[in-house]
């Protein structure tokens, strides 16, 4: 794809101070929080000034993002469009850039980089936008929105060839301003440790017999968990050592924990709700699972296969580009449950098979996905 950034190339030289302001519609936990989190990180170690603003009230990234003593406010915007909000948050974003005099602004989803698109014209700034493929969610008169305002950007990028795809033929974007920078995962941060593994286990109170599925996303209705329940209840009920982990929140957390409760499948299906730490249920895990109908290059994916799980994933998105089927995990089409329903179960009966598939799984992710932070560092300097 040449009119794409290759994010793999060598070249790293990047040496003058910047001062960088990120913009985030929120601060909560998911893949582009997560990333903005791990960027700005990045970019303070690199030696340069940073500052973060989220739009909504800091969630747990937001906290993280404290804790880790960076410099980041929230405007506090409430879920609804509001006109007056909006026009202070407009006018107050505009300060915010006119006093901290960014080199660099970096925004990452929609809300956000549509207020920094528009403070532009009030105020002058280099910008850098990551919309992830939660633009592709937005209906028509937003992603019409975002065409009419998307030549603010100095340099739009993308987390995945499905978002690239969608900028360049749906929203138009110039083939000249699109960077593809793919999700990545840091090695040091998400790798095997047999010996926490088996004290992580241990600790959620599974035997070293069950074989345990993990599934984190948000609940709600496109990462399709009602699909991946009926498929896994047949299984579970010729299988009680198969466990299956639902790790988030959302919208369809008491429809799941009902289905839960009728099939009586509280023994082998568990909901802990939003996970600050996913890295401990990685390593108590044997297989990632994740059957979305909509999806782009989930982190939880690439930190799986990084932990050296095989998956089973769904024909969404970037995910069958990271997952071989047959390889390092399967591929399935996200509506034939007898399908996914089989695939469970050879991964569950075969420890091998999962054995030889966790190892490719982490020579993908080494060879294909190193964290981005670095080309991004590379590319804040392209633009000065």
């Amino acid at each position: 794809m040449p009119l794409f950034f290759i994010r793999h190339g060598n070249r790293t030289c990047y040496n003058k101070h910047m001062k960088i302001l990120y913009v985030c519609t929120s601060t909560e936990t998911g893949g582009a929080e997560t990333a903005l989190y791990a960027q700005a990180l990045a970019a303070r170690e690199a030696g340069n000034d940073v500052k973060i603003i989220s739009l909504k009230p800091l969630g747990s990234v937001g906290e993280k993002i404290q804790t880790a003593d960076l410099n980041v406010i929230s405007f506090q915007m409430k879920g609804k469009f509001r006109l007056l909000e909006a026009a202070g948050v407009l006018a107050r974003l505009v300060q915010e850039i006119q006093d901290f005099k960014p080199d660099v602004v970096h925004a990452f989803l929609y809300r956000a980089i549509q207020w920094c698109r528009l403070a532009k014209r009030r105020t002058e700034f280099r910008l850098i936008t990551t919309p992830h493929y939660d633009l592709s969610r937005k209906n028509y008169f937003l992603r019409l929105l975002d065409r009419a305002l998307k030549d603010a950007d100095n340099i739009s990028c993308a987390e995945s060839y499905a978002t690239a795809e969608f900028l360049k033929k749906k929203q138009k974007y110039p083939e000249e301003k699109i960077r593809l920078v793919t999700n990545g995962v840091r090695a040091e941060a998400f790798h095997p440790d047999k010996q926490r593994s088996v004290r992580e286990r241990e600790t959620l109170g599974f035997t070293p017999q069950d074989v345990v599925f993990l599934c984190g996303a948000r609940l709600s209705a496109e990462k399709n968990h009602m699909f991946l329940l009926k498929s896994f209840a047949s299984v579970s009920a010729k299988n009680p050592h198969v466990k299956l982990i639902l790790a988030g929140d959302g919208p369809e957390k008491e429809k799941l924990a009902a289905f839960v409760r009728e099939k009586k499948l509280e023994n082998a299906v568990f909901m802990p709700g939003e996970v600050s730490d996913i890295y401990s249920f990685l390593l108590a895990s044997d297989v990632a699972i994740l059957v979305s109908s909509i999806e782009s290059l989930p982190m939880f994916l690439l930190e799986s296969c990084s932990c050296g799980l095989p998956a089973v994933v769904s024909k969404a998105g970037d995910m069958p580009r990271l997952v071989h089927h047959g390889e390092n995990g399967f591929v399935c089409n996200g509506r034939d449950s007898v399908l996914l329903s089989a695939l469970i179960a050879e991964l569950a009966e075969n420890k091998t098979l999962r054995q030889r598939m966790g190892q490719k799984s982490l020579e993908r992710i080494h060879k294909y996905y190193p964290a981005p932070e670095r080309i991004y560092l590379q590319i804040y300097q392209e633009i000065q």
